[in-house]
């Protein structure tokens, strides 16, 4: 083979191999699909996954006794007994011939109330129902009535929704009521007294009474840990090699192509965005709560030990279904009022995709030894001092015991929380109850 026969089989190589090179780089497409996919990259664990059952529970249970009425924060035992129940025959309930406050709030009753109304399809996670199809109702209450005397060892509860004054009776398997009101109702006078606020016709607000025994509530301060915001990245973003991170003066912000993250330190916040998600609503099954545990689960968000979250509130609209999981230190909600920082988890949905998420970006670390004592005015006074402030009692859905978040004036590194009084309106907005003078701090009236 001559010299001039060898340069032409390269030269012809080169061309076909020019030629394949080209072919490919035309009809090369990348996974576009893979890089705008709205996926939550399973991989990563910041923290703890929770169960539904861990996340949605009662504020407190009432039992009422004639027209004395006590109550408990401490719902655990109970909701360890409704979880072996057996729920079947859920009908409605004509109350229209029956007085509704006596009918809920009557002597020998007992009632287990939920911050919100909660699907009665979500408490498929909560408890057992014998029936295929569970009627699409809401409810905020469950109901036991022990003075219903049922026939065979099949019971009656029944489920509430208290605002609506919508009843529905449910039988249920695997209950004694002598067994639930000698473990429950006939103990239930040794629980903390509360007080009752009627709040409009057939509408009453329970809240506890604070006797002397019980005015010394401990105030707690903790070391706090940051969250790794770089966790979230990778956590939050489809495609996370290509978001890049810029820092301002209070915050870091991530972000790529149609998304952003920002995280800022003076109020321990994250808040992610998605604002290429313009759409409105949600379809009609859409769950924002269990969407919502769902998505925190993917990441492993919920934090801990010493702080809990709980299902606080949602909310459906035309335009965007939100859902707010609230920070628990052992049975007591925690609030700020002052910007120190964010004590919930929330988050908007749109098009059944997620629009915003906000969250705190820190946990409670090590207690600060010798927390003191705060001494809380009693029940009684706070009557006296909403109508000081002329607050509209008919706007009032919840009064209770609570935490207030605070920095540490002296290193930002410690939170102290201590207790307060708080009152809810329209099932929305907390309020802190500001006490106007000391008249009332040793009894009542």
């Amino acid at each position: 083979m001559n010299y001039e026969t060898i340069k032409s089989l390269i030269l012809t190589f080169l061309v076909l191999l020019s030629l394949v090179l080209t072919w490919n780089l035309w009809t090369y497409q990348p996974d576009y699909e893979y890089i705008n996919s709205d996926r939550v990259i399973s991989d990563v664990e910041i923290r703890e996954k929770k169960e539904i059952n861990q996340l949605i529970k009662p504020s407190y249970m009432l039992f009422h006794y004639d027209d004395v009425h006590h109550g408990n924060v401490d719902t655990d035992r109970f909701m360890n007994e409704f979880k072996s129940w057996s729920l079947y025959d859920i009908e409605r309930v004509d109350n229209n011939n029956h007085d509704f406050t006596s009918f809920v709030h009557g002597n020998r009753k007992m009632e287990v109330v939920f911050p919100d109304d909660i699907p009665l399809q979500t408490f498929r996670y909560l408890t057992n129902f014998r029936d295929s199809e569970i009627p699409e109702i809401n409810i905020n209450r469950i109901l036991v009535d022990f003075n219903v005397v049922s026939e065979g060892s099949e019971q009656t509860i029944f489920l509430v929704n208290y605002e609506e004054k919508d009843v529905y009776s449910a039988r249920v398997s695997n209950l004694s009521l002598n067994q639930m009101e000698r473990a429950f109702y006939q103990t239930g006078r040794t629980n903390p007294l509360y007080l009752s606020l009627k709040a409009e016709d057939d509408r009453y607000v329970f809240f506890p009474a604070l006797d002397r025994k019980e005015e010394q509530i401990r105030t707690y301060s903790y070391f706090t840990d940051q969250l790794n915001p770089e966790d979230f990245k990778d956590a939050l973003f489809s495609d996370p090699s290509i978001v890049t991170k810029d820092m301002t003066l209070d915050a870091e912000v991530y972000r790529d192509d149609s998304r952003l993250m920002r995280v800022t330190n003076h109020d321990y916040k994250l808040q992610y965005v998605n604002p290429g998600n313009t759409g409105q609503g949600n379809t009609l099954e859409f769950n924002v709560i269990e969407q919502g545990i769902e998505f925190v689960n993917n990441h492993s968000g919920w934090t801990g030990p010493v702080e809990n979250y709980k299902l606080d509130k949602w909310n459906r609209s035309t335009l965007e279904d939100t859902v707010s999981f609230r920070m628990y230190v052992g049975d007591y909600p925690i609030f700020n009022f002052n910007s120190d920082a964010v004590t919930e988890i929330v988050q908007s949905w749109r098009n059944n995709e997620l629009r915003e998420y906000t969250r705190p970006i820190f946990e409670f670390g090590i207690i600060v030894p010798r927390s003191p004592q705060k001494k809380l005015p009693r029940g009684e006074r706070v009557l006296r001092e909403m109508e000081k402030w002329n607050i509209d009692t008919s706007k009032v859905t919840d009064i209770k015991i609570a935490y207030e978040l605070k920095r540490s004036s002296e290193t930002t590194e410690i939170i102290t929380i201590e207790p307060i009084w708080v009152y809810q309106e329209n099932h929305s907005t907390w309020s802190k109850l500001t006490f106007t003078e000391n008249d009332d701090l040793e009894g009542g009236m």
